[in-house]
């Protein structure tokens, strides 16, 4: 374990590593706090929460819409309607009035905002067929013989799983209203940064620490022995070790900002299917319902064994190489080949398909895992077999790198 321990001083107390990582953290908090506008605004799905359910229905909306209709005679005893209110108010009248009528004011429409977002939710779901996706998603890409099976199999999992949703009203539950894209937020713009952010680092110090001996001409008497051949084992377990206290000190920071910031007390076990969450065309209908706090605890998991995986195959790389920065672009031309390279088999539609199984898509789209509306990521275990792919990819070129290393010259 001193061993290790001392492979994974070399890339930790590296002052490239060390640099990059405060950078990264400084950036993550100062692009958090410059979105933080609305993050007052948010407040009121709390609010609604916690005085009427994590749920609704339409004696729920019609409470409310009665509560907010109260609340609007007692400011302005000429209306007795919200909406009629909302729609009298002008930038003189809301200027004139004083501060503490000014966020009455605000807090008023917000409610009515909800209020409204809930009574059409049920109209815009009816108007959902997932035949239409799925022609659109065939169409889109030219799929043919067995891949139009395949998919149009998915598909009719995904019909049965809509139609369970709208039975079941799960679309029904309160969350932070579409328009302040709230999901993408968190999962898109916030983790998916992090996670690229963990990329750069994952490889250099994977490769810092391989190459270490060679790029210090120490190589001849560190690996003389037939023990000093087994240091290998000890770089890579201080790689995958190395790898989670980056990605801890990555997540931690930015995650804590992010949730200091913006509260989401009342949305934990809100369900990402919320048609409140409906932030593109099609809403997020995802095969199993899933709760916020999970589909986060979920996501982290998937992107570090994704990036655990990707500092087993730097490890593969550097043994070859011999040079840490080598190693890195090349580790990362492959990455981003892995997501260029499925365009160009657009006249091959099963290579297509099998090619979407890639790491750099698992990257990329953290706030599409689970999601039967994510183009050719649909599958239902679309998450699952992709990492355990490439996790047996990666355990069998290691096993090959120790056998070759072990013969291999040092010279």
């Amino acid at each position: 374990m001193n061993i290790t321990w001392l492979e994974m001083k070399k890339a930790l107390y590296s002052p490239t590593i060390l640099i990059l990582l405060v950078l990264f953290s400084i950036f993550n908090i100062f692009t958090i706090i410059s979105h933080s506008y609305g993050k007052d605004e948010l407040k009121i799905a709390n609010v609604i929460i916690e005085k009427y359910g994590e749920a609704f229905n339409d004696d729920i909306l019609d409470n409310m819409q009665k509560d907010l209709n109260a609340d609007v005679k007692k400011l302005v005893p000429q209306f007795q309607d919200a909406n009629a209110f909302i729609n009298s108010m002008d930038d003189e009248k809301y200027q004139n009035s004083t501060l503490a009528e000014q966020h009455e004011i605000d807090r008023i429409h917000l409610m009515q905002l909800y209020i409204n977002l809930g009574k059409s939710l049920d109209e815009h779901y009816s108007k959902l067929t997932i035949e239409t996706l799925k022609e659109g998603t065939i169409a889109d890409f030219g799929l043919t013989n067995w891949s139009a099976d395949v998919i149009t199999r998915e598909f009719d999992k995904l019909n049965n799983r809509f139609t369970e949703m709208k039975e079941t009203k799960e679309y029904k539950k309160w969350f932070f209203a579409s328009n302040y894209r709230m999901h993408s937020e968190l999962f898109k713009n916030l983790i998916k940064k992090v996670a690229m952010e963990g990329v750069i680092l994952v490889v250099l110090h994977t490769a810092l620490i391989t190459n270490y001996e060679f790029e210090h001409r120490t190589q001849l008497v560190t690996y003389a022995s037939k023990k000093g051949r087994l240091l290998m084992r000890n770089k890579l377990i201080a790689s995958l070790l190395s790898t989670l206290l980056i990605l801890l000190t990555l997540f931690g920071i930015s995650l804590v900002t992010f949730f200091t910031i913006y509260d989401y007390t009342g949305v934990w076990t809100a369900t990402i299917t919320s048609g409140l969450n409906w932030e593109y065309t099609w809403p997020h209908i995802t095969w199993w319902p899933i709760e916020l706090w999970k589909y986060l605890l979920l996501t982290i998991t998937i992107l570090v064994i994704t990036l655990l995986i990707i500092s087993l195959l730097t490890f593969c790389i550097s043994t070859f190489l011999r040079n840490s920065y080598l190693s890195w672009i090349l580790c990362i031309l492959i990455l981003v080949s892995m997501f260029v390279v499925p365009m160009f088999f657009s006249g091959m539609p099963t290579l297509l398909l099998l090619m979407h199984f890639n790491l750099t898509l698992l990257l990329l789209n953290p706030n599409m895992y689970f999601s039967g509306v994510s183009n050719l990521m649909m599958f239902e275990y679309h998450e699952v077999w992709t990492l355990v792919l490439w996790g047996l990819i990666s355990l069998l070129c290691v096993t090959y790198v120790f056998r070759r290393f072990n013969r291999k010259d040092i010279v």
